[in-house]
């Protein structure tokens, strides 16, 4: 997109988007000399969106992979849940469940946080045969206790 100012103007850039993140040039010219041009980052902060999870299908006895996906700036921080539990925390967007047992499988939340904002996802890991989608996704409004305790944990972290 172009844009003409005037001498001493600047360009604002009004209810920006994340798709209007990028680099940006200015580019100053007049009859006399050759333009000048310098570049600008322009970085769009937004809070953590959860774009894919993927489930598992694991045998008792095998390694079963939880994935969960978000997009976010700044790079948002993951922890999982289950059974009110926190099992782990950190950047990781994958849970490891090593030697898989009756008892680990079910219902598992991914929550994706940075300063902006919370996002969360189930995630399952279940037996074979049982024939859920292992590629079922998507947000699940999760208990109030759920959510406290992530905005507990976003703000103790600033």
């Amino acid at each position: 997109v172009r844009q003409a100012l005037d001498v001493g103007e600047y360009l604002e850039i009004s209810g920006i988007v994340r798709s209007q993140a990028g680099r940006y040039e200015c580019k100053a010219s007049n009859d006399v000399s050759t333009p000048d041009v310098k570049y600008v980052n322009v970085v769009v902060n937004y809070p953590p969106y959860i774009k894919e999870v993927r489930s598992s299908e694991t045998p008792v006895g095998q390694a079963g992979v939880l994935h969960c996906e978000a997009s976010a700036v700044p790079q948002p921080e993951f922890e999982w849940y289950r059974d009110e539990r926190r099992s782990i925390s950190g950047s990781r967007t994958l849970l490891v469940v090593a030697n898989v047992t009756e008892d680990d499988y079910g219902n598992y939340t991914c929550v994706a946080t940075n300063r902006l904002g919370i996002h969360n996802a189930s995630v399952f890991l279940y037996k074979p045969g049982t024939g859920r989608d292992i590629n079922a996704s998507g947000c699940v409004c999760q208990s109030f206790w759920l959510l406290l305790l992530s905005v507990l944990s976003a703000l103790l972290k600033c």
